[in-house]
């Protein structure tokens, strides 16, 4: 019984996160004109947004308000999740097996997904997880997935 209200109140706790993750995701997605960004933005903007609706530029080349934010690389990306998670998401993870791990997509893969930037182009991201799994697909749902398999990794 113990077991099924832990179960429970941690699939609350990712719930409420997603829900929280998308609603910040949400917020902050509005992209800002390059025209605010840095001091040297017009040389900046035409630098930088050589591919526009990736590395932090909107199709428009406006930049994300939280680009600089990202996690550029696999490794960053779960050492900043795994920060901050409490014991008993920890104990959760640890306690999965890697096949189940599938389990997470949903709720707090998709925290991920909106968080890190990864439906906004965050090729850096995307490149360096791509890069431990050169089999997988460069989609943001297969990009969580290898952040969450690095961060059971990390607890084992």
């Amino acid at each position: 019984m113990n077991r099924i209200i832990s179960g429970i109140c941690f699939s609350f706790i990712f719930i409420i996160t997603a829900c929280a993750n998308t609603a910040w995701a949400l917020d902050s997605s509005t992209p800002v004109a390059s025209a605010t960004v840095g001091a040297n933005n017009a040389s900046e903007a035409s630098a930088t947004c050589a591919t526009p609706g990736k590395n932090g530029y909107d199709k428009d080349c406006k930049r994300y308000p939280d680009a600089d934010k990202w996690p550029t690389s696999c490794e960053q990306a779960a050492t900043e999740i795994l920060a901050r998670f409490d014991e008993a998401s920890r104990k959760r993870v640890r306690d999965s097996r890697y096949e189940d791990l599938i389990q997470f997509h949903m709720g707090w893969g998709m925290g991920i997904r909106n968080s890190t930037g990864l439906w906004r182009g965050n090729v850096a991201l995307i490149d360096s997880c791509s890069a431990l799994d050169k089999d997988s697909e460069r989609h943001p749902d297969t990009i969580s997935h290898i952040i969450i398999q690095q961060i059971w990794k990390k607890l084992h």
